[in-house]
């Protein structure tokens, strides 16, 4: 059993199977009954967001799926939560957060359904997860978020997943100085392309070289705010490293007046399991267990202003680039 206190982020996606034992297995822990929800159609829910800390307003991103691979897309979904415990003999006392509505929040590129009701879609139609923002949990333990709406078909559904709260951040957060990292760019002697974007392999060259031209070491002695994405496009789990960084390459082409845009790929040889020094400074917590992708946004002072977990929107980056002066 690992630190109550300080419990470690849930996986990233699994079967269905895996995330019905790891919701036993937390109840297990906290001596909190843990009953699945009816599930309707057949549909999950997956917490998708890295890090929430107590006491701190977060992000709760929620992606609802159902067996036959299909995504809850569009619209809002109610959601409640309950508190299961810190790992102690029964749950102690909690103050919960208010049942809340959560929004559809597209994966960059694909349809938001703007308007639309939630309903199943194929991942080419819709694809994304449901966002509760900002969010406040009392304490760090174990915690319980059920999702509960119709389709557009009139179909009810509920799903719920359980999830950690952390005591304290573990990896660099929002107020903290950010690592003066040397990140590799393109020319860096002796690094292959593939260890500066994974997308540069059989003689392809780094897709977008905007991304690779500077350190987030030399933005800052330059006294530059930076967006920094973490992904790795080719090998990442979660499918949504592409996206999303394709959404940086499209904002430095609109605000390289304001910022400077910087890619960093998570691994320098992902068939030798070697992770890039620069991903290991910024997100590599104590438990070992690197995620990604995220997105930092990084002052002129040299401290990190805003991050972003898993999937981020256009919308949640532009308007603080868009208040940015000139660099």
């Amino acid at each position: 059993m690992r630190d109550v206190m300080q419990p470690a982020p849930l996986p990233r996606a699994r079967p269905v199977l895996m995330l019905a034992v790891l919701a036993l297995t937390i109840a297990a822990c906290s001596g909190a009954a843990f009953t699945p929800v009816p599930t309707g159609p057949g549909i999950v829910a997956e917490v998708a967001s890295y890090e929430l800390v107590a006491g701190q307003p977060g992000r709760l991103l929620v992606a609802l799926i159902a067996a036959d691979n299909r995504w809850l897309s569009f619209g809002t979904v109610p959601v409640r939560f309950a508190y299961l415990g810190d790992g102690g003999s029964s749950p102690s006392p909690a103050t919960v957060p208010q049942p809340a509505t959560a929004t559809f929040l597209a994966i960059p590129g694909s349809p938001d359904g703007r308007g639309a009701s939630p309903e199943l879609t194929l991942p080419a139609d819709g694809r994304g997860v449901y966002a509760v923002e900002p969010v406040t949990f009392e304490r760090a333990g174990y915690w319980r978020v059920i999702a509960e709406g119709s389709l557009a078909d009139g179909h009810p559904f509920a799903a719920d997943a359980a999830f950690t709260v952390l005591q304290k951040p573990l990896i660099v957060s929002v107020g903290d100085v950010a690592p003066r990292t040397d990140n590799p760019i393109v020319g860096s002697p002796g690094v292959p392309l593939a260890a500066i974007d994974s997308r540069a392999t059989d003689g392809a060259g780094v897709p977008d070289p905007e991304l690779h031209s500077t350190t987030i070491a030399a933005a800052i002695a330059a006294g530059h705010p930076a967006l920094v994405v973490f992904s790795t496009p080719v090998f990442c789990v979660s499918r949504f490293c592409g996206p999303v960084t394709d959404l940086v390459a499209d904002l430095a082409a609109t605000y390289a007046d304001k910022a400077d845009f910087i890619h960093i790929e998570i691994y320098r040889d992902f068939q030798a399991g070697e992770v890039n020094r620069a991903a290991l400074d910024w997100l590599m917590p104590p438990t070992g267990d690197l995620r990604e992708p995220w997105t930092f946004l990084i002052g002129a002072d040299g401290r990190v202003a805003a991050s972003w977990d898993t999937v981020v929107a256009r919308s949640e980056i532009e308007p603080l680039l868009q208040a940015l002066p000139p660099k």
